[in-house]
């Protein structure tokens, strides 16, 4: 195999904090900015605070299952 054993596992932790810091980014965001300008304020409202919400939960979720351990 060209890649240690390891890679892939490391890549995706990677992956998931990454995703995570986009959601909240991307919420951050529609929250703050008039990019929708269209679109009324309480439905860029409910999605900004659904996708921050949705980011920390998951840097939550990586953030135990990295510190949980294995029985």
């Amino acid at each position: 195999m060209m890649f240690r054993q390891g890679w892939l596992s490391r890549f995706m932790i990677f992956f998931g904090y990454l995703m995570a810091a986009i959601y909240v980014m991307l919420g951050v965001v529609l929250l703050a900015t008039d990019i929708f300008p269209v679109k009324p304020p309480a439905l860029k409202f409910s999605f900004a605070l659904f996708l921050i919400a949705y980011g920390f939960y998951r840097l939550v979720k990586l953030v135990t299952k990295r510190t949980e351990t294995n029985d």
